[in-house]
């Protein structure tokens, strides 16, 4: 996909000044602390990175761009929010841009669940036991896997399908069209991609997530990769 006007609006608004309206921030190294505004709490754990543009809640988890941030806290979908900030940056937005970025942000919210919950499995869930072993044994440490987002497909054949579809309510559609499953002979359903593989996420320069790729553990020659979206 080309960049679209979303990236070209994110270019133009200061993530800090826009989040500083409606959050007290406080400079802290190359990031900004503030109370969540989402929840209620006493010490601040909502950070802001300016070179990602980016934002996290370490207490609620919610985290995402300057889109996610106005959907939060207008309560509004990604249309509206995407309006809203175009005219406030001065872009001009057709239909067409319009639909297309609504698209690319479906597909990108549905690569960021996939990518948590295979980070999930692997640190938490007792079949992420084997790749966390593997893992330390070629020399990440637990805060290297946190950092990057590492993660382990379980072998199966709709373990992520039946979380993303029941749990955060992702169409199947998004999940083949963001490359995380494949379409069955019959037509009729799908089935995840990536099973039985280390999880390695892409990411681009700000820190958005791409795509990733996929290892069989303990051998060479059989990474299978998402397509970039």
């Amino acid at each position: 996909m080309s960049v679209g006007v979303a990236a070209t609006i994110k270019e133009k608004l200061d993530i800090v000044e826009l989040i500083g309206e409606s959050v007290q921030l406080k400079k802290a190294g190359t990031t900004f602390k503030g109370l969540c505004p989402f929840h209620g709490e006493k010490t601040p754990s909502f950070t802001v990175t300016p070179t990602r543009e980016t934002w996290k809640c370490f207490g609620c988890g919610r985290g995402g761009d300057i889109f996610s941030f106005v959907m939060e806290r207008d309560g509004v979908d990604f249309p509206t929010a995407l309006r809203s900030l175009a005219g406030r940056a001065g872009v001009e937005l057709s239909e067409r841009t319009s639909r297309e970025d609504a698209q690319r942000k479906r597909l990108r919210d549905a690569l960021d669940a996939a990518i948590s919950f295979y980070h999930q499995v692997l640190t938490s869930h007792p079949d992420g036991a084997e790749a966390r072993r593997y893992l330390h044994d070629r020399g990440f440490t637990d805060g290297t896997i946190s950092t990057f987002g590492l993660g382990w497909a379980p072998d199966a054949w709709d373990a992520l399908t039946s979380a993303l579809t029941r749990r955060r309510n992702i169409a199947e559609a998004d999940l083949e069209a963001a490359g995380l499953v494949s379409r069955r002979r019959s037509g009729r359903g799908v089935y995840d991609r990536f099973r039985g593989r280390v999880i390695f996420p892409i990411r681009d320069a700000s820190g958005g997530a791409t795509g990733m790729t996929g290892r069989i553990l303990g051998v060479q020659g059989e990474d299978l990769s998402l397509i970039h979206i």
